[in-house]
């Protein structure tokens, strides 16, 4: 049974589920599995570690699946973000996961790209912040959440 609400429409998914980006365990195969169980799979740019190897990881978790999934870039935490970025956008990717800081500098290139931005921050401020700088959908999660949790990783 398919459900429409507004997250799946956003998503194209059949479930209004969004998987964690996962730390080290978002890989592909994860991301492949979640999207064709229904719900939105998500790849995360810091397990590939490279651009070359964020690329194949997009490209394998598109042969594993027809469904859409999205990239997570946190920043602080994902190296070669730049360059990470450029490999998501080249392969298509509709929907791009940022997290942590503020992320502005991301969150207009996704947007002037044409792609889905969505933003992952643990406070209030910087919650409305990403969405008066034109964030699709936020992603609320207490200050445990993986790099969340590192109270040195917000800005003051």
């Amino acid at each position: 049974m398919k459900w429409k609400t507004r997250l799946t429409e956003l998503l194209n998914c059949d479930y209004p589920i969004l998987q964690a980006a996962l730390s080290r365990i978002g890989n592909w195969k994860f991301a492949a599995a979640v999207s064709e169980a229904g719900a939105h799979g998500c790849l995360t740019a810091a397990v590939s570690m490279t651009p070359e190897k964020l690329r194949e990881d997009i490209r394998r978790c598109k042969d594993a699946t027809d469904k859409d999934f999205s990239v997570n870039i946190t920043v602080g935490m994902c190296p070669h973000i730049d360059e990470m970025l450029d490999v998501v956008l080249d392969e298509e990717i509709e929907v791009i996961e940022t997290a942590v800081f503020t992320a502005d500098e991301y969150g207009k290139r996704i947007k002037d790209a044409g792609r889905k931005w969505i933003h992952k921050t643990a406070t209030l401020k910087h919650a409305l912040h990403a969405q008066k700088k034109g964030a699709d959908a936020l992603i609320l999660v207490g200050l445990e959440g993986t790099a969340l949790r590192i109270y040195s990783n917000f800005p003051r």
